[in-house]
């Protein structure tokens, strides 16, 4: 009996001494993303017109030293759009495509990517203002295809188009440019978020809050969308120019937004668990010179908007509040089990007592 009492008082010790007291001290995590860059429609502005924007995804720097990001780039170069290849995809860039029979989407495409982005994938597409080489103006008619789909299931924004629907406009500021050339629209005179973006300010700021960008776009239609009717449910936002700007198409024909009093260039969506923008512009974001040894994406705070923008798309939230790290938790339950144990020991040490007090002494004489 002596013997059992001694191991049971053994295994109590041993359960004190070997406590599983385990926590994660640095509550780090890793958020994994798939974006797919398309080359595969006659796109000018591949991979090394974007070599910049593109290398500063996989490298991407956030403030949250909890979170890590890795983001895997696709590059898509002939295949066409199907089920497939966008499975797993957590976003799509779509770039201005080309003017050949073969660079438009075609119905399997646009149906592929439909189903992609109701399924909760994010979309990206960028086109480019009216100039005077063909190969980078805007080709605005393969987008806005793909955005009328499903009775305008996606949105009932537009990239405006000129007189030839197959080419975009040009946005204008005679007032507020750089380089001596109108059609290079700078905001940083502004300084302000409010000239620059709605009132809703936060939604483009993911880690860096953009005052100052340059643009050289096409303007985009807002449709029936409304930027009052954002809700949980829906959120529109939109990049405006100032009250001084206004459109061009190759006639030279001269657009303004009455209504609104600024033309959009930049137009992005929230809903039902999609995310979508449109760029009136991919220059803006490209290793093109805008003058001799200075690139589009080099100027003012374009490179961290094409960040921001990346990061919205891919639902990242910034600083994202979580519950601390679970050292509580480990040390009540250490606590605990080191509470039951003093328990179990004191009970056992006063059980061995008593009973060798109730021993009973036979003498034989």
């Amino acid at each position: 009996m002596k013997n059992r009492t001694l191991v049971f008082l053994l295994l109590c010790l041993v359960t004190v001494t070997n406590v599983p007291y385990v926590y994660d001290i640095s509550g780090q995590q890793t958020l994994n993303y798939v974006i797919l860059f398309d080359e595969s429609h006659g796109q000018v502005f591949n991979r090394t017109f974007m070599d910049t924007a593109l290398s500063s995804l996989t490298n991407i720097t956030i403030e949250d030293p909890d979170t890590k990001l890795v983001i895997e780039l696709i590059f898509q170069i002939e295949t066409r759009f199907n089920s497939t290849n966008l499975q797993g995809v957590d976003l799509l860039i779509f770039t201005n495509p080309g003017l050949g029979e073969d660079d438009s989407l075609d119905q399997a495409e646009k149906d592929a990517i439909l189903d992609y982005v109701e399924l909760g994938g994010s979309l990206f597409l960028l086109c480019n203002p009216l100039t005077q080489q063909d190969n980078i103006t805007g080709h605005p008619t393969t987008m806005n295809e793909l955005l009328i789909e499903r009775d305008n299931w996606l949105t009932s924004a537009r990239f405006m188009f000129g007189a030839n629907q197959s080419l975009s406009r040009v946005i204008v500021d005679d007032f507020n440019s750089t380089y001596g050339n109108a059609t290079h629209v700078t905001f940083n005179e502004y300084n302000s978020t409010k000239i620059i973006f709605n009132e809703n300010i936060d939604f483009f700021w993911q880690e860096t809050k953009i005052d100052n960008v340059t643009i050289y776009s096409d303007s985009i239609s807002l449709g029936n969308e409304r930027l009052e009717d954002n809700s949980l449910e829906k959120i529109v936002q939109v990049g405006k120019t100032s009250i001084t700007s206004y459109a061009i198409n190759e006639e030279y024909d001269i657009f303004r937004d009455p209504t609104n009093g600024f033309l959009t260039w930049l137009f992005a969506k929230k809903t039902k668990g999609t995310r979508l923008v449109l760029s009136g512009s991919t220059i803006m974001f490209s290793d093109l010179e805008i003058v001799e040894n200075s690139t589009w994406i080099e100027q003012n705070q374009n490179l961290e908007l094409w960040n921001n923008l990346i990061l919205w798309l891919l639902e990242y939230t910034p600083h994202l509040e979580r519950d601390p790290p679970a050292i509580w938790v480990f040390e009540n339950y250490a606590l605990l089990v080191f509470a039951l144990s003093a328990v179990i020991f004191g009970i056992s040490i006063l059980v061995f007592k008593y009973r060798n007090k109730r021993k009973i002494t036979v003498t034989i004489k």
